[in-house]
């Protein structure tokens, strides 16, 4: 009876110690490292954002100026230099402006110097008045200086008197009247405006225009006028 506890016991004490190498022999596999978490920068800086197109200026363009008319190919101690007052307004698209112009110029003459003249007449000095309409194409550069440069094309209606009047009669009585007699012509314009507040120039050109022969001068006539005004856009 004890020789059988005896190997029962040492049976369960080889059976322990095989157990226990064997769970020390034994490893749990371990979960892979995780890896850290970052961010990657880009290999160069990223574009910026792109820039609102700034649209054509679009509306309304206006001015006056004062102008000296000169007349070529005339005698100059006879005709001599006048005053042109003249205004403007259209549609302004920004490379572009379809307006229309009105004005009055008047021309001073001097009937004392014309030649051959009767001795002992004093003609005195009277103006050539001029009134016109014409409708304006200008073509313009517009950009971010304070400085704009534009050429005008006009097609002119004009009507000229110089002393002419005529007699108007109704059924009541009859009065004198002035008479405008009319002529096409053309105008070319250049000129450069400063700009000094916004929306305000200082408007600086020169005009080219040319009359027809029609109901007031039986040739071509011709002249050049200076001009300082006021544009508003």
């Amino acid at each position: 009876m004890g020789d059988k506890r005896s190997a029962l016991w040492a049976l369960l004490s080889v059976m322990l110690v095989g157990q226990s190498a064997v769970a020390q022999d034994y490893s749990y596999p371990t979960p892979p490292p995780q890896q850290p978490r970052y961010t990657t920068e880009p290999a160069y800086a990223p574009a910026p954002p792109p820039k609102p197109k700034v649209s054509a200026h679009r509306g309304f363009q206006g001015g006056f100026n004062i102008g000296v008319p000169i007349f070529l190919d005339v005698d100059k101690d006879v005709v001599r230099p006048g005053a042109d007052l003249h205004v403007f307004g259209g549609y302004d698209i920004g490379y572009a402006m379809f307006g229309l112009d009105l004005g009055a110029m008047w021309t001073p003459i001097d009937l004392n110097k014309v030649p051959d003249q009767l001795v002992g007449a004093n003609g005195g000095r009277s103006p050539v008045t001029r009134l016109y309409f014409a409708p304006e194409v200008r073509v313009q550069v517009p950009n971010k200086s304070p400085i704009l440069p534009y050429l005008g094309v006009t097609f002119d209606i004009n009507w000229w008197r110089f002393r002419e009047t005529g007699v108007v009669c109704n059924y009541w009585y009859c009065t004198r009247v002035k008479v405008f007699r009319f002529t096409p012509g053309f105008t070319g314009k250049f000129g450069i405006a400063f700009r000094v507040n916004q929306g305000a120039y200082i408007d600086l050109g020169i005009k080219y225009s040319l009359s027809g022969a029609g109901d007031f001068f039986f040739r071509r006539e011709q002249w050049v006028t200076p001009y300082l005004g006021v544009l508003i856009r």
